[in-house]
Protein backbone atom coordinates (compact mmCIF):
# COMPACT_ATOMS: atom_id res chain seq x y z
CA UNK A 1 0.00 0.00 0.00
CA UNK A 2 3.08 2.64 0.56
CA UNK A 3 4.75 1.89 -2.21
CA UNK A 4 1.76 4.13 -4.45
CA UNK A 5 2.71 6.96 -1.79
CA UNK A 6 6.34 7.06 -2.12
CA UNK A 7 6.06 7.35 -6.03
CA UNK A 8 3.67 10.63 -5.79
CA UNK A 9 5.18 11.99 -3.59
CA UNK A 10 8.22 12.75 -4.78
CA UNK A 11 6.22 14.96 -7.93
CA UNK A 12 4.40 16.93 -5.56
CA UNK A 13 7.01 17.80 -3.50
CA UNK A 14 10.35 18.37 -5.72
CA UNK A 15 10.09 20.48 -8.87
CA UNK A 16 13.66 18.48 -9.65
CA UNK A 17 11.77 15.75 -10.28
CA UNK A 18 8.75 16.63 -12.76
CA UNK A 19 10.42 14.90 -15.62
CA UNK A 20 10.92 12.24 -14.15
CA UNK A 21 9.09 8.70 -14.09
CA UNK A 22 9.83 6.37 -10.94
CA UNK A 23 7.02 4.11 -11.85
CA UNK A 24 9.33 1.78 -14.28
CA UNK A 25 11.01 -1.36 -13.84
CA UNK A 26 14.00 -2.48 -11.33
CA UNK A 27 16.52 -1.75 -14.47
CA UNK A 28 15.03 1.66 -15.08
CA UNK A 29 15.25 2.24 -11.08
CA UNK A 30 18.75 0.84 -11.41
CA UNK A 31 19.53 3.39 -14.36
CA UNK A 32 18.40 6.06 -11.95
CA UNK A 33 21.10 5.50 -9.74
CA UNK A 34 23.32 7.15 -12.31
CA UNK A 35 20.65 10.49 -12.48
CA UNK A 36 22.74 13.95 -12.64
CA UNK A 37 20.19 14.83 -9.49
CA UNK A 38 21.11 13.57 -5.79
CA UNK A 39 17.79 13.47 -4.68
CA UNK A 40 16.99 11.16 -7.92
CA UNK A 41 19.13 8.92 -7.38
CA UNK A 42 18.46 8.63 -3.43
CA UNK A 43 14.63 8.03 -4.51
CA UNK A 44 15.54 5.82 -6.85
CA UNK A 45 17.63 3.66 -4.18
CA UNK A 46 14.45 4.04 -1.72
CA UNK A 47 12.26 2.17 -4.23
CA UNK A 48 14.45 -0.24 -5.35
CA UNK A 49 13.33 -1.62 -2.10
CA UNK A 50 10.50 -3.14 -3.71
CA UNK A 51 11.69 -4.28 -6.63
CA UNK A 52 14.16 -7.36 -8.09
CA UNK A 53 16.43 -7.64 -5.11
CA UNK A 54 19.06 -9.46 -7.17
CA UNK A 55 18.98 -7.46 -10.41
CA UNK A 56 19.61 -4.41 -7.97
CA UNK A 57 21.91 -4.99 -5.04
CA UNK A 58 25.17 -4.97 -7.06
CA UNK A 59 23.78 -1.08 -8.04
CA UNK A 60 23.21 -0.27 -4.31
CA UNK A 61 26.11 -1.53 -3.12
CA UNK A 62 28.07 0.78 -5.03
CA UNK A 63 26.24 3.67 -4.46
CA UNK A 64 27.13 3.13 -0.56
CA UNK A 65 30.10 5.01 -2.14
CA UNK A 66 27.48 7.57 -3.78
CA UNK A 67 29.02 11.69 -3.33
CA UNK A 68 25.44 12.59 -1.44
CA UNK A 69 24.92 11.87 1.74
CA UNK A 70 21.12 11.07 1.49
CA UNK A 71 21.98 8.39 -1.93
CA UNK A 72 24.15 6.71 1.06
CA UNK A 73 21.60 6.91 3.02
CA UNK A 74 18.83 5.77 0.81
CA UNK A 75 20.79 2.48 -0.13
CA UNK A 76 21.97 1.36 3.72
CA UNK A 77 17.92 2.07 4.41
CA UNK A 78 16.90 -0.27 1.22
CA UNK A 79 19.76 -2.65 1.87
CA UNK A 80 18.84 -2.77 5.93
CA UNK A 81 15.28 -3.63 4.35
CA UNK A 82 16.21 -6.72 2.51
CA UNK A 83 18.29 -8.06 5.19
CA UNK A 84 20.44 -9.77 2.93
CA UNK A 85 23.39 -10.97 4.62
CA UNK A 86 25.51 -10.63 1.13
CA UNK A 87 25.91 -7.37 1.55
CA UNK A 88 27.10 -7.25 4.96
CA UNK A 89 31.38 -6.81 4.23
CA UNK A 90 30.34 -3.92 1.61
CA UNK A 91 27.85 -1.98 4.72
CA UNK A 92 30.90 -2.67 6.81
CA UNK A 93 33.25 -0.94 4.71
CA UNK A 94 31.19 1.74 4.05
CA UNK A 95 30.53 1.62 7.76
CA UNK A 96 34.77 2.58 8.32
CA UNK A 97 35.15 5.31 5.94
CA UNK A 98 31.74 7.00 6.71
CA UNK A 99 31.95 10.38 8.04
CA UNK A 100 29.30 11.64 8.07
CA UNK A 101 27.28 10.64 11.06
CA UNK A 102 23.78 10.26 10.33
CA UNK A 103 24.38 8.67 6.95
CA UNK A 104 26.71 6.26 9.63
CA UNK A 105 23.97 5.93 11.85
CA UNK A 106 21.80 4.35 9.26
CA UNK A 107 25.02 2.08 8.21
CA UNK A 108 25.08 0.29 11.52
CA UNK A 109 21.23 0.42 11.71
CA UNK A 110 21.87 -2.14 7.98
CA UNK A 111 24.21 -4.27 9.13
CA UNK A 112 22.26 -4.79 12.18
CA UNK A 113 19.52 -6.27 9.74
CA UNK A 114 21.74 -7.71 7.51
CA UNK A 115 24.95 -8.89 9.77
CA UNK A 116 25.86 -11.75 11.80
CA UNK A 117 27.38 -12.53 14.98
CA UNK A 118 30.79 -11.99 13.07
CA UNK A 119 30.59 -8.09 12.79
CA UNK A 120 29.21 -7.59 16.48
CA UNK A 121 32.95 -6.89 17.34
CA UNK A 122 33.13 -4.02 15.02
CA UNK A 123 29.52 -2.89 15.34
CA UNK A 124 30.43 -2.23 19.17
CA UNK A 125 33.57 0.05 18.64
CA UNK A 126 30.84 2.59 17.71
CA UNK A 127 29.41 2.58 21.58
CA UNK A 128 31.62 5.10 22.66
CA UNK A 129 31.63 7.61 19.30
CA UNK A 130 31.27 11.50 20.01
CA UNK A 131 27.89 11.40 18.31
CA UNK A 132 24.75 10.49 20.03
CA UNK A 133 22.70 9.04 16.55
CA UNK A 134 25.63 7.05 15.87
CA UNK A 135 26.30 5.26 19.54
CA UNK A 136 22.17 4.68 19.12
CA UNK A 137 22.99 2.84 15.73
CA UNK A 138 25.17 0.69 17.73
CA UNK A 139 23.29 -0.39 20.21
CA UNK A 140 20.28 -1.07 17.75
CA UNK A 141 22.54 -3.47 15.66
CA UNK A 142 23.34 -5.00 18.41
CA UNK A 143 20.17 -5.54 19.79
CA UNK A 144 19.73 -7.55 16.28
CA UNK A 145 23.04 -8.82 16.19
CA UNK A 146 22.65 -11.64 19.42
CA UNK A 147 26.22 -11.66 20.04
CA UNK A 148 26.03 -12.50 24.25
CA UNK A 149 29.58 -11.15 24.51
CA UNK A 150 28.63 -7.66 24.03
CA UNK A 151 26.59 -7.91 27.14
CA UNK A 152 29.29 -5.78 29.35
CA UNK A 153 29.87 -3.05 26.47
CA UNK A 154 25.88 -2.48 26.06
CA UNK A 155 25.90 -1.96 29.98
CA UNK A 156 28.89 0.11 30.11
CA UNK A 157 27.07 2.36 27.66
CA UNK A 158 24.10 2.71 29.57
CA UNK A 159 25.80 3.55 33.15
CA UNK A 160 28.00 6.08 31.19
CA UNK A 161 24.92 8.66 32.25
CA UNK A 162 27.34 11.62 31.79
CA UNK A 163 26.83 11.10 28.11
CA UNK A 164 22.88 10.70 28.64
CA UNK A 165 21.36 13.24 30.10
CA UNK A 166 18.27 12.79 28.64
CA UNK A 167 18.30 8.83 28.44
CA UNK A 168 17.80 8.55 25.10
CA UNK A 169 21.01 6.06 24.57
CA UNK A 170 20.47 4.40 28.20
CA UNK A 171 16.55 3.79 26.59
CA UNK A 172 18.03 2.53 23.30
CA UNK A 173 20.14 -0.38 25.04
CA UNK A 174 17.05 -0.94 27.21
CA UNK A 175 15.16 -1.95 23.86
CA UNK A 176 18.18 -3.65 22.46
CA UNK A 177 17.94 -5.75 25.72
CA UNK A 178 14.36 -6.27 25.11
CA UNK A 179 15.15 -7.10 21.82
CA UNK A 180 17.91 -9.97 22.53
CA UNK A 181 15.33 -11.64 24.76
CA UNK A 182 17.47 -10.65 28.06
CA UNK A 183 14.69 -10.14 30.48
CA UNK A 184 16.78 -10.05 33.51
CA UNK A 185 18.67 -7.30 31.57
CA UNK A 186 15.77 -5.28 30.70
CA UNK A 187 14.28 -5.52 34.22
CA UNK A 188 16.81 -4.38 35.84
CA UNK A 189 17.47 -1.18 33.37
CA UNK A 190 13.99 -0.32 33.69
CA UNK A 191 14.17 -0.39 37.59
CA UNK A 192 17.57 1.76 37.67
CA UNK A 193 16.34 4.09 34.90
CA UNK A 194 13.24 4.67 37.35
CA UNK A 195 15.65 5.25 40.09
CA UNK A 196 17.37 7.90 37.72
CA UNK A 197 14.49 9.88 37.01
CA UNK A 198 13.22 8.67 33.53
CA UNK A 199 10.12 8.74 34.06
CA UNK A 200 9.74 12.98 33.81
CA UNK A 201 10.29 12.32 29.65
CA UNK A 202 8.18 11.34 27.54
CA UNK A 203 10.86 9.03 25.47
CA UNK A 204 12.32 6.77 28.37
CA UNK A 205 9.16 6.57 29.55
CA UNK A 206 7.76 4.70 26.46
CA UNK A 207 10.83 2.82 26.67
CA UNK A 208 9.85 1.44 29.65
CA UNK A 209 6.71 0.28 28.64
CA UNK A 210 7.70 -1.09 25.52
CA UNK A 211 10.09 -3.40 27.52
CA UNK A 212 7.06 -4.55 29.74
CA UNK A 213 5.23 -5.34 27.22
CA UNK A 214 8.28 -7.30 25.32
CA UNK A 215 9.52 -9.04 27.55
CA UNK A 216 5.93 -9.85 28.86
CA UNK A 217 6.43 -8.73 32.73
CA UNK A 218 3.11 -9.00 33.87
CA UNK A 219 4.05 -7.99 37.13
CA UNK A 220 3.40 -4.07 35.89
CA UNK A 221 0.21 -5.05 33.97
CA UNK A 222 -1.69 -2.35 36.43
CA UNK A 223 1.04 0.21 35.91
CA UNK A 224 -0.12 -0.24 32.40
CA UNK A 225 -3.59 0.10 32.63
CA UNK A 226 -3.63 3.10 35.34
CA UNK A 227 -1.81 5.16 32.40
CA UNK A 228 -4.90 5.44 30.64
CA UNK A 229 -5.83 8.15 32.98
CA UNK A 230 -2.40 9.11 34.48
CA UNK A 231 -0.49 9.72 31.62
CA UNK A 232 -1.08 12.89 29.12
CA UNK A 233 1.31 12.01 26.22
CA UNK A 234 -0.53 9.99 23.20
CA UNK A 235 2.62 8.88 22.33
CA UNK A 236 3.39 7.01 25.76
CA UNK A 237 -0.10 6.16 25.71
CA UNK A 238 -0.08 4.36 22.34
CA UNK A 239 3.03 2.54 23.49
CA UNK A 240 1.05 1.36 26.60
CA UNK A 241 -2.08 0.03 24.51
CA UNK A 242 0.46 -1.69 22.77
CA UNK A 243 2.26 -3.26 25.61
CA UNK A 244 -1.18 -4.46 27.14
CA UNK A 245 -1.90 -6.33 23.86
CA UNK A 246 0.76 -8.21 24.35
CA UNK A 247 0.14 -8.84 27.75
CA UNK A 248 -2.94 -10.27 26.76
CA UNK A 249 -5.42 -7.60 28.60
CA UNK A 250 -7.75 -6.80 25.37
CA UNK A 251 -11.09 -6.38 27.58
CA UNK A 252 -8.72 -3.11 29.24
CA UNK A 253 -8.05 -2.18 26.06
CA UNK A 254 -11.38 -1.28 24.65
CA UNK A 255 -11.73 1.44 27.06
CA UNK A 256 -8.78 2.74 25.48
CA UNK A 257 -10.44 3.03 22.20
CA UNK A 258 -12.78 5.32 23.62
CA UNK A 259 -10.00 7.90 24.66
CA UNK A 260 -10.16 11.51 24.67
CA UNK A 261 -6.73 11.51 22.72
CA UNK A 262 -7.08 10.87 18.99
CA UNK A 263 -4.26 9.42 18.52
CA UNK A 264 -4.75 7.18 21.34
CA UNK A 265 -7.70 5.84 19.87
CA UNK A 266 -6.02 5.13 16.24
CA UNK A 267 -3.70 3.19 18.54
CA UNK A 268 -6.15 1.46 20.44
CA UNK A 269 -7.87 0.17 17.46
CA UNK A 270 -4.56 -0.54 15.13
CA UNK A 271 -3.38 -2.37 18.06
CA UNK A 272 -6.40 -4.66 18.57
CA UNK A 273 -6.85 -5.27 14.76
CA UNK A 274 -3.23 -6.54 14.64
CA UNK A 275 -3.91 -8.77 17.79
CA UNK A 276 -6.70 -10.14 15.39
CA UNK A 277 -9.24 -8.92 17.74
CA UNK A 278 -12.54 -9.65 16.17
CA UNK A 279 -14.23 -6.83 18.12
CA UNK A 280 -11.38 -4.14 15.88
CA UNK A 281 -14.19 -4.59 13.12
CA UNK A 282 -17.22 -3.62 15.31
CA UNK A 283 -15.07 -0.80 16.83
CA UNK A 284 -14.18 0.39 13.31
CA UNK A 285 -17.62 0.66 12.47
CA UNK A 286 -18.61 2.72 15.03
CA UNK A 287 -15.71 5.19 14.62
CA UNK A 288 -16.05 5.41 10.95
CA UNK A 289 -19.85 7.04 11.19
CA UNK A 290 -19.38 8.82 14.65
CA UNK A 291 -15.30 10.09 14.95
CA UNK A 292 -14.88 13.64 15.22
CA UNK A 293 -11.29 13.22 14.40
CA UNK A 294 -10.79 12.61 10.18
CA UNK A 295 -7.62 10.69 10.69
CA UNK A 296 -9.35 8.26 13.46
CA UNK A 297 -12.31 7.64 10.71
CA UNK A 298 -9.91 7.23 7.67
CA UNK A 299 -7.97 4.31 10.50
CA UNK A 300 -11.15 2.93 10.84
CA UNK A 301 -11.86 2.79 7.17
CA UNK A 302 -8.66 1.40 6.28
CA UNK A 303 -9.77 -1.08 8.76
CA UNK A 304 -12.66 -1.97 7.36
CA UNK A 305 -11.09 -2.21 3.92
CA UNK A 306 -8.59 -4.87 4.78
CA UNK A 307 -11.52 -7.08 6.62
CA UNK A 308 -13.65 -6.71 3.68
CA UNK A 309 -16.39 -4.67 5.14
CA UNK A 310 -19.02 -3.86 2.62
CA UNK A 311 -19.13 0.03 3.78
CA UNK A 312 -15.58 0.49 3.38
CA UNK A 313 -15.89 1.73 0.02
CA UNK A 314 -17.79 4.21 0.58
CA UNK A 315 -15.26 5.79 2.94
CA UNK A 316 -12.02 5.30 0.74
CA UNK A 317 -14.02 6.97 -2.26
CA UNK A 318 -14.55 9.99 0.15
CA UNK A 319 -11.41 10.15 1.42
CA UNK A 320 -10.42 10.65 -2.13
CA UNK A 321 -11.99 14.56 -1.30
CA UNK A 322 -9.86 14.71 1.75
CA UNK A 323 -7.03 17.48 1.12
CA UNK A 324 -4.58 15.19 3.69
CA UNK A 325 -2.37 14.38 0.63
CA UNK A 326 -1.24 11.45 2.70
CA UNK A 327 -4.86 10.07 3.22
CA UNK A 328 -6.16 10.71 -0.69
CA UNK A 329 -3.11 8.88 -1.75
CA UNK A 330 -3.21 5.93 0.35
CA UNK A 331 -7.53 5.75 -0.34
CA UNK A 332 -6.52 5.36 -3.81
CA UNK A 333 -3.83 2.64 -3.22
CA UNK A 334 -5.73 0.63 -1.62
CA UNK A 335 -8.55 0.92 -3.85
CA UNK A 336 -6.37 0.55 -6.85
CA UNK A 337 -5.09 -2.58 -5.91
CA UNK A 338 -8.08 -4.60 -4.27
CA UNK A 339 -9.97 -3.83 -8.00
CA UNK A 340 -7.19 -3.75 -10.66
CA UNK A 341 -8.74 0.07 -11.76
CA UNK A 342 -7.21 3.51 -12.48
CA UNK A 343 -9.64 6.20 -12.25
CA UNK A 344 -7.00 8.07 -10.41
CA UNK A 345 -8.49 11.30 -8.01
CA UNK A 346 -11.82 11.25 -9.17
CA UNK A 347 -14.80 9.73 -6.49
CA UNK A 348 -17.66 10.06 -9.27
CA UNK A 349 -15.66 7.59 -11.48
CA UNK A 350 -15.22 5.23 -8.58
CA UNK A 351 -18.66 5.89 -8.03
CA UNK A 352 -19.94 4.49 -10.71
CA UNK A 353 -17.70 1.88 -10.98
CA UNK A 354 -19.52 -0.04 -7.76
CA UNK A 355 -22.62 0.92 -8.55
CA UNK A 356 -22.16 -1.23 -11.78
CA UNK A 357 -20.33 -4.02 -9.12
CA UNK A 358 -23.79 -3.97 -7.39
Amino acid sequence: MMLPVLLVLPLLLAPEFEKVDFRGSTDDRVRLLKHKVGAVRARAAMLLEYGDRDRSIAALLVALSDPDASVRTASARTLGAWGDERATPFLARAMRREKDPRVLRHLLLAIGSCGDTYVARAVAEYLDHPVQEVRIGAVAALGKLADARQRAGLWAVFRFAAEDPDFVVRSSVLGAFVELGWKKDAQQAVVELEKAGALKLWRPRVAIVLAVGGIRWRERADWLKKLRDAERDPRVLAAAAGALSRLGYRDDLLRWVDHEDAGVRKAALLVLEDAGDSRAKARAVQLVRSDPDVSVRFTAAMILHRTGHAEANVYLVDALRSNDVTIWITALAALEKKYGQEFGRNPSAWTEFFKKQN
